[in-house]
């Protein structure tokens, strides 16, 4: 009840009058509505009741959709093929704002860059892409487009150099101006000579290499067949640097690649077995680089396949301070979005980061931090009973299918992930992908049974939930083993990491269902708070802004799982968030919200 309380008191908040001894608002407000580049609006000045909607019409040119705003209050967007509608919810201030639009369609031009058309015609092929369901279109897979006699095709690049930004098969470009133009990146093959082999029924299988190049390609076919194999010991002990797979390999045998300098691999999607057993011994192996070569599947399986389209969120407002909401679906269904930037003003940008639970967050935190910069800030809200969030389990498994499923529709981000932090990435990857029974496009939007998508533009479960289930599932706990000093520790190194990029870490706190945790827990919600205190307070520059004691629930409201709230509840612990963010914003005088 206590908590409920100051919850609402904390909404009621968020809206109310100015301070005492500010002037009484007027009666009513101005709005204005700036036009952009494809679109027109109807009577672009508004003089509105403080406290009311307004409701402007926007006409827009062929191929141009509405996106966004820099309002910082709450606002809708409806539109249909030639217009749309934009609402300003209980306006309070006047405003003038900027409309942020974007063409519906982008065009990638592929240049064959030395290779040749396989369907034997023109050097280069432009492709018009939609983007009305995610913000970058993936690039091509390129088997389709072009071949060259000797090369692997390992990528694209916006230089024919190589020296521009790289981007992997089938992963993600941003196309500024709607047009880009990516040149096909080729691998020569390593001299036939270097190796030996034998023919199985598959094709070709490798049993020695004994070259002496600093990158070695594997041929896509060896005595006219191809490679699909690649025998235990056959570059035991390989001074390489890197290693390209070819597209043709299905299989790499246990100790492989053992006692090698590797520091590099390079797959493609289509391989059936290779693991960590495969590079025993390879401790300089970092860098894992996958290609497309098959169709995703994740868009028809898992609602965790958003997860790219949440870091193009974050790439996309590079250059923008950003407040990034991470933990895990505690933050992905609990966080307000609408009602955080409405807080935080045009200052930020909201991006809501969270994912579910049981999957790797040092994996996460590695993908998340190459994108962060001066002036964002970070809010983690780490899950007391997720030993992936507390850090207490950096190995990836079977769980981590729900994240492949997302990386798998922008591959390249895995490229991110330092190998030598993390165990068992290969092998939870091909657990992956032997899963592979369905067939999706790029294109497609993972949406529930009745057509709700599971991520509204900032990264948050948009849909409204309200009940609850009688059993509801998902472990919860307060065990003070939890918070392990040297998982502590290790959280405390990613933390620093993201302010050497310049950004602010805040710690807060998920929400605990007490009604779920064991009998014998219960009370121990003060040493919880006091342990994650004291952890908190070694690390420099983090600041632990909540206490646990304002995060605790009950059963009546969450919505299917013990991590999910029902909308009303979301909202109320979204108030928290924002209560126990600003105070502490305050204190480190950078507060800018209204």
């Amino acid at each position: 009840m206590k908590r409920a309380f100051w919850a609402a008191l904390c909404l009621a908040c968020l809206v109310a009058l100015p301070a005492c001894g500010e002037r009484a608002e007027p009666d009513t407000v101005l709005v204005f509505l700036e036009e952009a580049q494809g679109c027109a609006v109807e009577d672009n000045g508004r003089r509105v009741a403080v406290g009311e909607d307004v409701v402007f019409t926007l006409r827009l040119d062929r191929g141009w959709s509405l996106t966004d705003t820099d309002y910082a209050g709450a606002f809708d967007i409806s539109a249909s093929e030639r217009a749309a509608t934009l609402t300003l919810r209980d306006v309070r201030y006047p405003a003038r704002v900027r409309l942020r639009l974007a063409s519906r369609y982008c065009t990638v031009t592929y240049e064959a860059n030395g290779g040749q058309s396989v369907r034997g015609g023109a050097l280069r092929e432009s492709r018009t892409y939609d983007l009305t369901g995610h913000a970058r279109p993936n690039t091509a897979l390129g088997s389709d487009l072009f071949s060259r006699e000797g090369y692997t095709l390992t990528g694209w690049n916006t230089s024919s150099d190589g020296s521009g930004e790289a981007v992997g098969l089938g992963s993600r470009v941003s196309a500024p101006d709607s047009a880009v133009t990516l040149y096909a990146q080729w691998a020569r093959w390593s001299d036939a000579d270097d190796f030996t082999w034998r023919q199985t029924p598959d094709g070709t299988a490798i049993t020695g290499y004994g070259g002496s190049d600093g990158v070695v390609v594997i041929p896509e076919v060896l005595d006219g067949r191809p490679v699909t194999s690649v025998e235990a010991g056959a570059f035991d002990g390989c001074g390489a640097a890197a290693v390209v797979l070819p597209p043709t390999m299905l299989d790499v045998a246990p100790g492989a690649f053992q006692n090698c300098a590797l520091r590099t691999l390079t797959l493609f999607d289509s391989i059936r077995s290779v693991g960590d057993g495969s590079f025993q011994n390879c401790p300089e192996l970092a860098t894992l680089r996958i290609n497309a070569a098959e169709p995703p599947f994740g868009y028809v399986w898992r609602k965790e396949s958003c997860y790219a389209d949440k870091i193009d969120r974050l790439i996309l407002t590079q250059g923008q301070k950003r407040a990034v909401f991470y933990g895990g679906c505690s933050m992905w269904y609990n966080l307000d979005g609408v009602q955080a930037q409405q807080a935080l003003g045009a200052g930020y940008a909201v991006v809501n980061l969270g994912l579910n639970g049981t999957v790797n967050s040092l994996v996460q935190m590695q993908i998340m931090g190459a994108f962060l910069g001066e002036g964002d800030l970070v809010i983690h809200t780490p899950e007391l009973s997720s030993r992936q969030q507390m850090l207490l389990r950096t190995a990836m498994g079977e769980e981590d299918d729900k994240l492949w499923c997302g990386i798998e529709n922008n591959s390249a981000l895995f490229a991110l992930v330092d190998l030598t932090t993390v165990e068992g990435a290969l092998d939870s990857l091909c657990g992956y992908l032997s899963q592979k029974n369905a067939r999706a496009t790029y294109a497609q939007v993972y949406q529930d049974e009745s057509g709700q998508p599971y991520m509204d533009r900032l990264g948050c479960i948009p849909f409204f939930r309200s009940g609850t289930q009688d059993d509801l599932p998902d472990r919860v706990g307060l065990d003070p083993a939890y918070v392990d000093g040297a998982a502590m520790e290790r959280l405390g190194e990613y933390y620093a990491w993201f302010q050497s990029r310049g950004a602010r870490v805040y710690v807060s706190c998920a929400c605990v269902n007490l009604d779920a945790v064991p009998e014998g827990q219960r009370g121990n919600a003060p040493l919880m708070d006091s342990l994650l205190r004291e952890a908190v307070g070694r690390m420099e520059g983090v600041a632990l802004i909540s206490s646990l004691e304002d995060y605790l629930y009950e059963n009546g409201d969450f919505f299917d799982t013990n991590y999910h709230l029902v909308t009303q509840a979301a909202r109320e612990n979204t108030a928290l968030w924002l209560r126990d963010l600003r105070a502490q914003m305050e204190r480190d005088g950078v507060w800018e919200g209204v």
